[in-house]
């Protein structure tokens, strides 16, 4: 058995504001910031940067604009875009210009508030492991690759730090607090709608610790916030923006739910191995048996690495493959990580502890899980990443409350803390090479100009990072019910992105299919499309990158 033990103290006072180990906090939150700011333009990068600064330009009608490709449509209703983030990007914009590095590191106090966040939680749930807990936490598979213009680490770092502010406010008595938590959470929820789960988190650790007014008054502050803002929208647009997305997605609920819940599993199971190993150490395996486990997990990544993902390991017979290597790593990880997370849940539900402080807090932990999943079978409209950030997070409070109460030591626990980064620093490697591809791509696409028709233009379909870097090189973004495009004209679509289909569902303009461009290199892993919208969040890529296909518009229909 694991017996790498400190000596246990208890019955500690709470912490406050003092004795925060700042430097670990000021790093990891600098590093995390500079490694976001060197990656370049990726995903939905480019919508928010385009709401950013629609944003700065009619501050007090944010959404008096049309956006989207193919066809424009309100910017109210064309996709969830709480206003936190773009206002706070629309004030990089008017200060820093159109510069991708000086904006990503204008992010920085979003990763600062929430590594102190992280800190301030750990500090009550595991004091002596409160730095690795740090850097296990902004340095994960979730945050690190995830952290860039789109909302989610955002809306964690509100969340995380509303809740600490109300943790602090039930420790010191001060309404002045609940107050200002009240407004973390409106902000939380108003960067993403899912801040909701954190608002509903800060309600249960008041419940939990019999103040139940605290937890009343903060979401009450929260929603007369919420509701407020919606409202000055509903005034200016004609409708409230949570209104239009939420009838968005409220249909096929059961349905969705289904489409959801095997990524869950499989996103989990690739995101939080390095998270399972600590668990593995507080639940006092044997080394022998935490080292099988770990080289499981390495055996996994190397297939990931090494065979490609559509080989078929089994097939049905009409010939479709039913067992591919991708499905086995993930199966495999997924025993480990979920069998782990349920192993660690029920030893902390069952764990007998004289102090009835300290049980409270276990049990917290436990509601805020539940809390999560739930949160996510209620507001995930796809299957991705970052749906699960809470969940992971969570899952590193409930591994290293249980390695503090069982004693492991901060040193060994630091070691852990190393693998886990070194995963999100292969992940980070990957999503990088997918975000530079699509510069590349837009580059190469670019220079196929010379077979425009004379006087023709270049259009382009997709937002992602391909459609910022392409309307730098000359290409127009294609918006049939704005523009009308010519024969000669060339239109490049992300193939990625299922444009193509779209349009021959369309049938709005006839194509005639010139040439693909692929970047190609020799990293062998991918996170697109599976890390932001799929299934699995790390694959093999041996194919290239953001495939282009380069079309001739041969005709259209008249009267777009």
């Amino acid at each position: 058995m694991v017996r790498i033990f400190d000596k246990q103290i208890t019955n500690q006072p709470s912490p406050g504001w003092h004795g925060t180990p700042w430097l670990h906090i000021l790093a990891a939150a600098l590093v995390l910031t500079a490694l976001n700011a060197i990656k370049p333009v990726h995903i939905d990068d480019f919508m928010y940067l385009s709401y950013g600064a629609e944003f700065a330009a009619h501050p007090l009608d944010p959404y008096a604009f049309r956006f989207g490709s193919p066809y424009l449509l309100p910017a109210n209703v064309t996709v969830a875009v709480p206003p936190v983030v773009p206002y706070w990007l629309g004030a990089e914009i008017a200060l820093f210009g159109d510069h991708p590095i000086l904006l990503k590191c204008g992010l920085l106090p979003f990763a600062l508030l929430l590594a102190w966040a992280v800190d301030f939680l750990a500090a009550r749930l595991a004091s002596s492991l409160r730095v690795s807990v740090v850097w296990f936490s902004l340095m994960s598979p979730t945050v690190l690759p995830g952290f860039n213009m789109m909302f989610d680490v955002p809306m964690l770092a509100l969340g995380l730090a509303a809740l600490a502010v109300v943790i602090r406010s039930t420790e010191t008595n001060s309404y002045a607090l609940v107050l200002l938590a009240g407004l973390l959470a409106a902000l939380a929820i108003q960067t993403k709608y899912t801040g909701l789960i954190e608002c509903a988190a800060v309600v249960a650790w008041c419940v939990l610790r019999k103040r139940p007014t605290q937890g009343l008054i903060v979401a009450a502050i929260a929603l007369a916030l919420v509701v407020a803002w919606e409202w000055w929208i509903a005034r200016t647009q004609g409708d409230s923006h949570f209104l239009v997305q939420f009838r968005l997605y409220k249909g096929h609920t059961v349905s969705r739910a289904v489409h959801i819940a095997l990524p869950l599993v499989s996103q989990a199971a690739g995101l939080a191995p390095g998270i399972a190993l600590l668990g593995m150490v507080a639940l006092g395996w044997k080394h022998r048996s935490i080292l099988i486990a770990g080289l499981t997990i390495v055996v996994g990544l190397a297939v990931l690495a090494v065979i490609p993902s559509e080989t078929a390991l089994l097939t049905a017979a009409s010939g479709r493959p039913i067992l591919t290597p991708t499905n086995l790593v993930y199966a495999v990880q997924a025993v480990i990580v979920w069998g782990v997370l349920g192993l660690v849940c029920i030893r902390l539900a069952r764990r007998e502890d004289p102090d009835a402080s300290e049980k409270q807090l276990t049990w917290f932990l436990l509601v805020w899980l539940a809390l999560e999943l739930g949160g996510y079978f209620a507001l995930s409209p796809h299957p991705a990443a970052r749906r699960l950030n809470g969940l992971v997070l969570v899952f590193t409070f409930l591994s290293a409350r249980l390695a503090y109460l069982e004693g492991i030591r901060p040193r060994f626990v630091s070691k852990l803390c190393a693998c886990g980064v070194a995963l999100a620093l292969l992940f980070y490697i990957t999503d990088w090479h997918e975000a530079r591809a699509g510069q590349l791509a837009a580059h190469e696409t670019a220079k196929r100009s010379t077979l425009l028709a004379e006087g023709g233009t270049f259009w382009h379909l997709g937002w992602w990072g391909f459609g910022y870097y392409g309307e730098r090189e000359g290409m127009r973004p294609l918006q049939l019910n704005r523009h009308a495009p010519r024969p000669g004209d060339l239109l490049a679509v992300l193939d990625v992105l299922a444009f193509r289909r779209y349009l021959a569902n369309q049938r709005a303009i006839d194509l005639e299919p010139i040439e693909t461009v692929v970047v190609r290199d020799a990293f062998p892993l991918r996170t697109v499309p599976g890390y932001y919208a799929g299934r699995t969040p790390l694959d093999h890529q041996s194919n290239g990158r953001s495939p282009v296909i380069i079309y001739r518009i041969t005709a259209a229909v008249p009267g777009l």
